[in-house]
């Protein structure tokens, strides 16, 4: 039943990072491209508006005078195997730029929550899940999806893969050596859930032994050491 809950979300939770960008705003976050979304969501439900989209958009107007915000209300739909699937979404957005004599309204603030609002229904869904759950701040993750895009341009896909299994296998013998170099509990305890993290994302059962088997020595001598 798990497996079938996921179905949309698994097919969709990665994201190519090429169609990102960083945003030094608000403390900073990655922003995902609206089209390369929609694109995403064209390739699971069919065209806009007909497999997905927004139905009973409407606009509330009630705080613009006092606060200069529009709510965006809406329903969002999609089909899954025929079957029209809706839920509610609102939204926000200051509609003004600018303060005192230069306050302006923003022209494009219906277009941006629109843009926005759909973005936001696509993640309660799972798309760019990755970037959401802040995937994107680690930097393993990163490699990890760096090399996914090389394989897919890689002419031969058998050496790039081959290449990299030989860098993953150097990269975890140079990791497990680092452990005699942990002076602390604290420290192991990261290391070891970052390499575990990043064995379980590529599958690698006896990585997660390898890295354990370390980890409980390496601890031994720290505590032993007081």
């Amino acid at each position: 039943m798990s497996k079938e809950n996921l179905s949309i979300w698994s097919q969709v939770e990665k994201t190519d990072f090429t169609h990102t960008k960083k945003v030094n705003q608000r403390g900073g976050y990655t922003a995902v491209s609206p089209q390369y979304q929609l694109k995403e969501a064209t390739k699971v439900f069919g065209s806009y508006g007909k497999g997905f989209g927004l139905s009973e958009s409407d606009f509330d107007m009630s705080l613009f005078e006092s606060l200069g915000v529009v709510m965006h209300k809406a329903k969002f739909f999609y089909l899954s195997e025929a079957e029209r699937v809706e839920f509610p979404i609102t939204n926000a957005i200051q509609a003004t730029t600018g303060a005192g004599d230069k306050k302006r309204v923003d022209v494009d603030f219906a277009k941006k929550v629109e843009t926005n609002t759909v973005s936001k229904a696509l993640s309660k869904l799972g798309f760019n899940a990755d970037v959401f759950m802040g995937m994107f701040e680690d930097n393993q993750y990163m490699q990890e999806l760096s090399n996914e895009l090389a394989v897919k341009k890689s002419e031969d896909k058998d050496a790039e893969l081959a290449k990299q299994a030989r860098e993953y296998d150097e990269w975890k013998l140079k990791e497990i050596e680092s452990y005699q170099h942990l002076s602390s509990l604290n420290a192991l305890k990261n290391a070891y859930t970052a390499h575990i993290r990043k064995c379980q994302r590529v599958g690698d059962e006896q990585g997660v032994k390898q890295f354990t088997k370390v980890k409980d020595a390496r601890k031994q001598e720290l505590e032993a050491n007081g």
